[in-house]
């Protein structure tokens, strides 16, 4: 399974995951208004397996993810609709809400 980047940030009770693919770290994308800005505050962290990162989404009220294979991989598993996926450059990003 694919290694990626995970940032778990715990700020005032609520829990972010946030995850990409290592290759998009620091990039930016656009479509028109839509800025797609990968920093290194939200996503550097630890990498680890994409299968490991779906085990924190329980807890997560919130996840990020950026990359084809991650958010892909979500739809496959039932926690992304296809229809709530955002593509901006070829680059696909999904949100999930545990709240």
């Amino acid at each position: 399974m694919r290694k990626v980047l995970l940032n778990v940030i715990r700020e005032q009770g609520y829990v972010f995951v946030n995850v990409c693919e290592p290759e998009l770290l620091g990039k930016i994308f656009k479509k028109g208004d839509i800025s797609l800005e990968i920093n290194k505050e939200f996503y550097a962290g630890e990498e680890v397996s994409l299968d490991y990162v779906f085990t924190l989404f329980d807890e997560a009220n919130v996840v990020s993810l950026v990359g084809k294979d991650i958010v892909d991989e979500a739809i496959k598993r039932g926690y992304v609709a296809k229809e709530g996926v955002l593509e901006i450059e070829g680059v696909k990003f999904a949100q999930v809400y545990n709240m």
